[in-house]
């Protein structure tokens, strides 16, 4: 990346690249008295180390891109393809590792069983597992080892606790660190891959009645990263929008980030 910015003619000492680990490299960056802004995307745990140590510091201005568990609310009067196919993408894009990722995704219970039925078909029949540098290739592997154990503990307790494995829910092959793309359905609110960041392939599909209904459980999180609605209701759409307590909001989409758009979290994200 710097010599593609040295090419296009940023001058010298613009940007600056320091390598290290956080307890070391990023602390001292965090705790340093000259460093007037840090920005963090990662887990909620070091971001909160951050605050503490602009607070010790300068008081020095932070931006923080934590975790999420965003609601992806499905209503019966949209379009369930145009529905499926966003939300397809909002879970699997990146192979689930995306902060914003709508992970928890719940459908209105009229037109539920359909929904279901088609969401496990795109995901068995439209994800292309394999090298990340072939162009054919959608699903690829995930960050690491850790990574894959944690997914794979995850999808062994939404077993254990009775949601229901529509598809996946395995490691792919013995090389390399591929999850099968997986769909949870008949999950509930407090099981563990309902409440905790997956971050990987693992979809969760809920029911629900009415709009007061799924706006009390989609705000039943202690994550507020982003949201997403389907409906054609334009009067429905604002108010499930004004009454979510997260930013960014998407209305018939899924991943909707802009370089103009603020990007902030309204909850802690514990």
């Amino acid at each position: 990346m710097i010599r593609l910015l040295l090419q296009v003619g940023f001058p010298d000492g613009v940007i600056n690249i320091l390598s290290g680990f956080g307890p070391t490299a990023g602390a001292a960056l965090a705790l340093h008295m000259d460093v007037q802004k840090v920005g963090f995307t990662g887990s909620t745990e070091i971001g909160k180390l951050i605050q503490e140590y602009s607070a010790k510091s300068n008081l020095k201005r932070v931006t923080l891109e934590l975790g999420g568990k965003s609601p992806n609310i499905v209503f019966d009067d949209c379009d369930i393809d145009q529905a499926v196919a966003a939300s397809h993408m909002g879970l699997f894009f990146n192979v689930g590792q995306c902060c914003c990722a709508g992970s928890r995704l719940y459908v209105q219970e009229t037109m539920y069983d359909k929904f279901v039925e088609k969401m496990v078909e795109k995901a068995k029949n439209e994800r292309v597992l394999g090298d990340p540098y072939d162009p054919k290739t959608n699903h690829g592997p995930q960050i690491d080892g850790v990574q894959l154990d944690k997914i794979i503990g995850l999808v062994e307790s939404g077993v254990r606790q009775g949601a229901s494995l529509q598809c996946g829910g395995k490691q792919h092959g013995d090389k390399g660190f591929f999850m099968e793309p997986t769909v949870f359905a008949d999950v509930k609110d407090d099981m563990d891959i309902s409440t905790q960041e997956i971050f990987g392939p693992v979809m969760q599909i809920s029911s629900f009645k009415d709009t007061d209904e799924i706006i009390e459980r989609a705000n039943n999180t202690n994550y507020g990263l982003a949201a997403a609605v389907f409906t054609k209701n334009v009067d429905r759409m604002y108010h499930v929008s004004s009454a979510l307590k997260r930013e960014p909001f998407g209305e018939t989409r899924t991943t909707f980030l802009y370089h103009s758009l603020p990007l902030e979290d309204s909850k802690s994200l514990v």
